[in-house]
């Protein structure tokens, strides 16, 4: 019986042994709660959360991405470092699974409601899993309510400027307790296109945008829109203003930066020709018919 008990020990050893070099082998992701503690030192002891460019707020390694490195290889780099601090560090590093965040989503979306999420996730993640945002949303003036210790905060989020230029603007990540609220679209935010278009109503405009991406964005001009007589109306020293843009020939010379850039509660009203107008080339065209047949008939009698 004696004589198993190595045969018996062997293959525990060996399961030990594996685990160990897997759980060494393991590696930070963005997302995971990494624990750090030190022994005999609980100022330096904290868990700390990955972010998406993998660095955390432990005071130790501020601006050092960690993601991708094994507990191991922490270890190798924290270790060092503590020991500025404290003589013969005893560190012990464990990696738990992602953040739980408990947040609420209100306003212009699918799916209002608290949402149990996993973190880190940031605006455009949570709006996704709320069912994103309804036709109506105003994407300029989403507020984040945060609680900052006993304080309350508003974060104001323009998600339409992030979707037109996301290399000069960012979107904040998610906290738990946040309150997300997706306000409903009103005329101060929008350029109003009426008249002669295919598909009138508000729209958001883009930075630097002019009466003619308006009308484009909003299905192009019909048949009967008279693309010389363009009414735009907008505000200027806290009054309105109305102007007539003859958009057509402002194209057909190449004016470009002549037509009018455009500005939230603006309204542009794309003109229809008016009877006469929609008659006259056809009578134009019979009076060039009449004098060509006229001219035939003197030429024939000659």
């Amino acid at each position: 019986m004696k004589k198993l008990i190595p045969f018996i020990f062997i293959p525990i050893f060996s399961l030990i042994s594996l685990l160990a070099v897997n759980g060494a082998e393991l590696q930070i992701k963005p997302g995971n709660i990494v624990h750090i503690t030190v022994l005999g030192y609980p100022e330096l002891s904290k868990a700390v959360l990955v972010r998406q460019d993998g660095s955390t707020d432990y005071p130790l390694l501020a601006n050092v991405p960690i993601d991708g490195m094994t507990v191991h290889q922490l270890q190798e780099v924290l270790q060092p470092i503590l020991a500025r601090f404290v003589e013969r560090p005893k560190l012990f590093i464990s990696i738990a699974e992602h953040l739980q965040l408990e947040v609420t989503v209100e306003g212009q979306v699918n799916k209002p409601g608290p949402y149990t999420v996993k973190g880190p996730i940031n605006l455009q993640g949570v709006l996704s899993i709320a069912g994103g945002t309804t036709q109506l949303a105003d994407l300029r003036k989403i507020t984040i309510s945060r609680r900052d210790y006993e304080s309350q905060r508003e974060i104001s989020v323009d998600l339409y400027q992030f979707f037109t230029d996301r290399e000069k603007s960012t979107i904040p990540e998610i906290k738990d307790g946040d309150i997300i609220f997706v306000p409903i679209i009103s005329s101060a935010s929008t350029v109003r296109v009426m008249g002669a278009v295919r598909s009138p109503g508000p729209y958001i405009p883009v930075k630097d945008e002019n009466i003619a991406d308006m009308i484009n964005m909003a299905g192009g001009p019909l048949p009967d829109g008279n693309m010389n007589r363009i009414i735009y109306i907008t505000i200027h020293e806290g009054r309105h203003k109305t102007e007539l843009i003859k958009l057509k020939t402002l194209l057909n010379k190449g004016l470009t930066d002549r037509i009018p850039l455009v500005y939230p509660g603006d309204v542009i009203v794309v003109t229809e020709y008016s009877q006469w107008q929609k008659t006259s080339w056809w009578v134009s065209i019979m009076r060039d018919i009449a004098l060509v047949l006229s001219s035939i008939v003197i030429l024939s009698n000659l």
